[in-house]
């Protein structure tokens, strides 16, 4: 346990507000990346989800961790656990497709049969990623829908045999990924109707954190001009993270416009949205953040994960949790005004917020 001390750091007060006052929020859920660092710390999940419990700010609502990974340590993680982004290049990925589902089947059934335990490391990445397929796929029906949600319930039990089954019953269902799911993430084109309708003037349309997964191709195709932020080199992402010897930023189209410098680099520049999707949470200091954005852009779009949902808390790689009240703390400070009504995100486990 001494090990995982040098590699957390602690938080006395809120990242954003700076009052001390907390409340218990629900801890950490179970996931690749707590499965991954508990056993790279060589200690149990619960140990590790115990350490970076979540506490909620009675001031301005946040949800944060008390302790949390140091920037050395949480690269590392990126760079050598998982230095591919997996969600931001699904959307590119021809994964979710009647052939995808096929092979990920063969390579689950390969790792449940050559295993001698369901606790199996490989078992379980091989769990996710066809459980992550079932997920994307639309029903139409409560028949399909019951069908889908007991079929990723075999996925976590293991039972083959209701799986072999099945197989070609939940293949037949696979069409198109589901809206904000991980093969279709938030390239969605009404929700920039949305963004547009409410930020007058969309002209000048940015996006920080990754490029594979946004709107910068809709924004590029319907006449904007685009810009692209790259994250923090220590909390997302960076140049780790390739696949076929190809970078994020080169697998999208070349009429892209890309900045690779901080924020300073604009220059007196001033965009009309700038759009934060599942980025901000990775940040141990949003306030200091915020401040540099404001500047630049003359609206912010958040997209977070909805928390406490079905009673999970913020998971181990994100530091923090966003809530409607949250975001009105910000709006206040600030002197804007906060929209959260695009609701078709949220059956995602998503949440959008407009501040403009």
């Amino acid at each position: 346990m001494k090990k995982i001390e040098k590699i957390l750091i602690k938080f006395n007060k809120c990242p954003l507000c700076r009052h001390s006052k907390i409340i218990r929020a629900s801890k950490p859920y179970k996931n690749r990346y707590s499965d991954q660092i508990s056993q790279l710390l060589k200690i149990s999940e619960d140990s590790l989800l115990e350490k970076t419990k979540n506490v909620k700010c009675k001031n301005c609502g946040l949800i944060y961790k008390t302790r949390w990974f140091k920037k050395k340590f949480y690269k590392k993680v990126l760079d050598e656990l998982a230095p591919v982004h997996p969600r931001g290049w699904d959307t590119n990925s021809k994964r979710f497709s009647k052939n995808g589902l096929r092979k990920e089947f063969g390579y689950y059934l390969k790792e449940v049969y050559k295993s001698n335990s369901f606790s199996n490391k490989n078992l379980r990445a091989s769990q996710r990623k066809l459980s992550s397929i079932v997920d994307s796929i639309i029903t139409k029906s409560s028949k399909q829908r019951k069908f889908k949600k007991n079929f990723q319930k075999k996925i976590g039990n293991n039972d083959v045999n209701f799986i072999q089954a099945n197989q070609n019953k939940i293949s037949n269902l696979l069409n198109k990924p589901e809206r904000f799911k991980r093969f279709k993430n938030f390239s969605d084109e009404p929700m920039f109707d949305y963004i547009n309708k409410h930020v007058k003037d969309l002209n000048y349309y940015g996006e920080v954190g990754c490029p594979l997964w946004g709107m910068l191709k809709i924004a590029k195709k319907s006449g904007c001009k685009t810009k692209f932020i790259k994250g923090d080199k220590y909390y997302f992402w960076n140049n780790k993270c390739k696949k076929n010897k190809k970078t994020c930023c080169s697998a999208i189209s070349k009429n892209v416009n890309f900045t690779y410098k901080d924020l300073e680099s604009f220059n007196g520049e001033k965009l009309d949205f700038l759009g934060i999707f599942n980025y901000f949470d990775h940040l141990t200091d949003p306030s200091k953040y915020i401040k540099k954005l404001l500047p630049i852009t003359k609206s912010l779009g958040f997209i977070f994960e909805i928390n406490n949902k079905d009673g999970k808390g913020v998971p181990v790689q994100h530091f923090t949790g966003w809530s409607k009240k949250t975001m009105l703390y910000i709006a206040r400070k600030y002197n804007m005004k906060v929209d959260s009504n695009f609701r078709d995100i949220r059956k995602s486990g998503n949440e959008f917020f407009l501040l403009h």
